[in-house]
Order: C-alpha cells, then sequence, then structure tokens
C-alpha cells in the first residue's frame, strides 16, 4: 500500500518537472538572469482554486502583475469562476500578485495555484468532476494575447454552485508567466473546452508555448 511519504515524494517529483515545464514557457529574456533569481515555485498546501479548465470573462479593469525582472506590469483583467479544492499545489510566490508566502492576505481569500489533475469541476459539466484533456489552440488563431493567466493570482467571493464550491478569480489577460505580453500569434494549451477547439476563443486559463 502506498504511504502519505510515498505520495508525497512522488507529488514532489511531479510538482518539480511542473516547475521546469513552466519555464520552459517563460520567454527566454526572463529565463537569462536564472531561476532562482526570478521565479519562487513552493508546494502550497491546503484549499486553492483551480483555474485550469475554465474560461473567463473581461471587466474592463486592469490587473497589476508581477513581472520577472522584479518590476510590475499591467494588463486588461479577466474574472474567472474557478473550483476549490484541497491538497498541495504548485505556487509561483514571486508571481502573480502573490506576496511570498502560500498565505492568501485576508481569510475571505484564496490563491488560483495548480495541481496536475485529469479531472476537474469546471462549468461545462455543470461543476461536477469531469475530464478536463489538454486542449491546443495554434498560433494561427491569432488568440495568444487573449488566452488568461490565473497562475498565482488572488480569488474571492466564494459561494456554491451545485454543491461545489467557486471562487471568483481576478486574472490579466495576454500575460505570460514572466509578466511579459503574448503576442496573438502564440500557440496555447488550455484543460478548458474538453477539446473543443472554439474555447479557445473564449478567454481561457491556458499557459503560451513557444513552438517554430
Amino acid at each position: 500500500m502506498e504511504t502519505s511519504a510515498v505520495r508525497g515524494n512522488t507529488f514532489s517529483k511531479i510538482v518539480l518537472g511542473l516547475a521546469a515545464v513552466l519555464l520552459l514557457f517563460a520567454p527566454p529574456t526572463a529565463r537569462s538572469g536564472g531561476a532562482a533569481e526570478v521565479y519562487d515555485f513552493q508546494i502550497c498546501h491546503g484549499y486553492f482554486a483551480l483555474c485550469a479548465a475554465s474560461t473567463c470573462t473581461p471587466t474592463g479593469k486592469q490587473i497589476t502583475v508581477k513581472t520577472a525582472t522584479g518590476g510590475t506590469a499591467t494588463f486588461p483583467e479577466a474574472d474567472c469562476t474557478c473550483p476549490v479544492v484541497l491538497g498541495p499545489s504548485i505556487a509561483n510566490l514571486a508571481g502573480g500578485n502573490m506576496q511570498g508566502s502560500c498565505e492568501p492576505p485576508r481569510p475571505d481569500t484564496i490563491w488560483s495555484t495548480y495541481q496536475p489533475r485529469p479531472n476537474i469541476p469546471q462549468a461545462l459539466t455543470d461543476w461536477v468532476p469531469a475530464p478536463a484533456p489538454p486542449l491546443f489552440c495554434p498560433k494561427r488563431l491569432g488568440l495568444g494575447n487573449q488566452l488568461v493567466n490565473c497562475f498565482s493570482f488572488l480569488c474571492d467571493s466564494q459561494t456554491y454552485m451545485n454543491n461545489a464550491p467557486v471562487v471568483t478569480c481576478h486574472c490579466p489577460i495576454g500575460e505570460s508567466l514572466a509578466g511579459t505580453a503574448v503576442p496573438p500569434h502564440t500557440a496555447f494549451l488550455t484543460q478548458a473546452g474538453q477539446g473543443d477547439e472554439e474555447f479557445c476563443a473564449m478567454h481561457p486559463v491556458s499557459g503560451p508555448i513557444s513552438l517554430p
């Protein structure tokens, strides 16, 4: 039988691998300074928002994000409804709008972090956990600047939908992991839409990828 120590060690290896993948999504100029100087990937424990299969709605406002060079930038803001999940997750304590800790700033807030999951509660299935396979959105669509990055951003306004706890996460549109603008003709991956390419245009929570 698998022990909790073995499970924890396995998850730690997954997180380290995921952190390496996330760094590949960052622009080369951001990586050149050294990952240890720019990113602070940590495992957080407890409740978190898992936005990987969510789509979002632009608010018309601006949101301030931390950049990989230690500064800040502003992007158009979107609100995303995301399920609340319990367990270990990966966060970038130096990114998004995190403040160097896994602890949220107020009791009524929660962070949007990430845990690899094949099944995620999502609006498409009335918030019942369901398969959330990767959806590839090619650069020919010209939608890279419309993707939403919720990794390490703050969420609030918890409520329940079909008995599932959900929160509203406030996230930037067209922002990369490094806090830079994503060009329109950029490919990206999301777990929203259950494989339907039409969801690429619905401001899905995504990660940009560089392809030749």
